[in-house]
């Protein structure tokens, strides 16, 4: 299991405080925002302060309220993280926090102390797994059939079968893909054409009726120069 939506990560557990009492705030929001990202929940700055606050009680909670969030905190944090400081993340408040080659290694690091998170308990989907710190899609023999699947259980189409598709953002294009804030556009470019050929291989229209709307709904992120 693993949260499917931004309210179930009021079910994360807190971790054990002398486990990572000794890292500071900028990693151990290095970490959420990695899980935030595996999960494919956007990583907007309220759900890293719930997030934070779940995981890490005794640095992300109010003084006297160790049931609530201390977003300053959080905030002040994500700010610390960005290149001209830590060099740990780039963030937008309309897009969210994505984490540099850096900020993922950082989050290894937590990581390998602290392990995995559980929800109610139980381990997430994806904890048994290496932390990716390539910041690229994985090679691998390309199976279309295999792939589109593996698309249609992701987040967003799940939104857009759903008829939630107005509320898709960045960071379920970028899940989409297996592809991160920072890569690229030339590339994001070519990973979506990858992905429209293998729609095209099989053939599946329905996928690629989808993958035309999202072409629509993300055009300006998708048509970015990289030479900004």
């Amino acid at each position: 299991m693993s949260p499917k939506e931004h309210r179930d990560l009021l079910k994360v557990d807190p971790k054990s405080r002398p486990l990572y009492e000794r890292f500071s705030l900028v990693h151990l929001t290095a970490y959420s925002v990695h899980w935030l990202t595996q999960w494919e929940i956007p990583t907007t700055y309220e759900n890293i302060s719930v997030l934070n606050a779940r995981l890490f009680p005794a640095k992300f909670s109010l003084a006297g309220f160790p049931e609530m969030p201390d977003a300053m905190a959080t905030n002040r944090t994500i700010l610390q993280m960005r290149p001209k400081y830590r060099g740990f993340a780039t963030s937008d408040p309309r897009k969210g926090v994505f984490l540099t080659e850096k900020g993922r290694q950082e989050a290894a690091r937590v990581m390998a102390a602290v392990g995995p998170p559980t929800l109610d308990g139980a381990a997430v989907e994806g904890s048994g797994e290496k932390l990716d710190l390539s910041g690229k899609a994985k090679k691998r023999t390309r199976n279309p059939e295999q792939i589109i699947a593996e698309c249609k259980g992701k987040l967003l189409y799940r939104r857009y079968k759903e008829g939630r598709f107005e509320d898709a953002d960045v960071v379920h294009l970028l899940g989409l893909v297996s592809l991160y804030d920072h890569t690229r556009p030339s590339e994001l470019r070519k990973a979506f054409r990858r992905l429209k050929a293998d729609a095209q291989a099989i053939p599946d229209k329905e996928f690629l009726n989808f993958l035309d709307d999202v072409a629509e709904r993300f055009s300006a992120y998708l048509n970015r120069s990289d030479s900004k």
